[in-house]
């Protein structure tokens, strides 16, 4: 039978499998590079056959990059975490990985999507709730429909428009924020600074307070 040995990984092991130079610098350099190929995208442009290429490079990196920027966010945690001082690394792997995930969730209506995974959720709880009340005398025939396919319709539908109205102003803020961050001129500015800091962890962790990981 196939074994995978890192999917039997705890959290813990793989928070130090992170916590090492090398691997955190080649980390940076890698995810930096994700979000400055837009830089060599727009440069080759003129250039049939390379600007194709990188078109295509850009198109499966922009995907690709929604994963990579969820590692960049937890690899950002394990040196906040372990290296208290090196807020600088720490700071440009959430600032990369945020970059990187929002460059894919803004080309998606988020309130919407907030709003039914509220509802979703909330239909679930609520059903869960009230199935070991459907035999109750008096109320069982109120539970019964709020746990039939109607009921749980028309409380998902008010949860929706609920979520949908309250949470709608805050996920406008955070699409505006994923905008200017998945925009070209930020990412390759984030992705060029990714790669310096990742390139002075391999020369020199020190200055940029990384010390010895336990």
């Amino acid at each position: 039978m196939l074994q995978i040995p890192f999917l039997d990984w705890t959290l813990p092991e793989i928070m130090a499998y992170f916590q090492d130079d090398w691997i955190l610098a080649w980390v940076l350099i890698l995810s930096g590079g994700l979000l400055a190929i837009w830089l060599l995208e727009n440069i080759t442009d003129p250039v049939p056959i390379l600007g194709s290429i990188f078109d295509f490079l850009v198109a499966i990196g922009t995907y690709l990059g929604f994963f990579v920027g969820i590692l960049d966010i937890f690899v950002g945690y394990v040196v906040w975490t372990v290296q208290p001082g090196a807020t600088i690394v720490a700071g440009v792997l959430i600032l990369m990985g945020f970059s990187l995930v929002m460059r894919v969730l803004s080309k998606f209506p988020l309130a919407l999507l907030f709003a039914v995974a509220i509802a979703i959720f909330g239909v679930i709880t609520i059903h869960g709730f009230l199935i070991p009340y459907i035999s109750t005398p008096v109320i069982g025939t109120y539970v019964a429909w709020l746990t039939s396919g109607k009921g749980m319709l028309v409380i998902g539908f008010i949860i929706f428009c609920v979520a949908y109205v309250l949470g709608g102003l805050i996920i406008k803020i955070l699409e505006l924020i994923g905008k200017i961050f998945a925009s070209v001129p930020v990412s390759v500015i984030v992705g060029l600074a990714a790669i310096a800091v990742g390139v002075i962890i391999i020369l020199n962790p020190s200055l940029l307070s990384i010390g010895p990981w336990p």
